[in-house]
């Protein structure tokens, strides 16, 4: 069963998850689909939550990793189309430093990479995410 679907804009991936991220099946496909691209020198993947309107605390743990996955490859992962649930989540739990989002695909996908002195200190020196 086909849980995400798959596109790209340029050298960026975007992956849509039709399935709130819960830690089921349906977290393993996105996790997947992110593993297969990391053949790629640089990982630039931007996930498209707009048809989504949850992510468990295991869904979350999944993001960390799919963004440490692609910051490890010379890439990066933006998250996209962000509802109002997941937003407080996110916020919440704060992680509104680890994940860089936007209203649209488009944004999240042609937007400037962010240079390493942005970063947050523990986030450089991959001890944080």
């Amino acid at each position: 069963m086909i849980t995400v679907d798959r596109s790209t804009i340029g050298d960026v991936h975007v992956l849509t998850p039709r399935k709130n991220l819960v830690g089921g099946d349906e977290t393993r496909v996105l996790s997947a689909a992110v593993q297969e691209l990391t053949g790629n020198s640089s990982v630039k993947v931007v996930l498209d939550l707009g048809r989504i309107n949850w992510v468990s605390s295991l869904g979350i743990e999944e993001l960390r990793r799919i963004h440490r996955i692609c910051a490890n490859h010379q890439g990066w992962m933006r998250l996209a189309c962000v509802g109002e649930r997941i937003e407080n989540i996110i916020l919440t739990m704060r992680l509104d430093w680890v994940f860089d989002t936007f209203d649209t695909v488009e944004e999240a996908a042609l937007a400037p990479a962010r240079g390493m002195e942005d970063a947050p200190h523990a986030w450089r020196f991959g001890s944080a995410v």
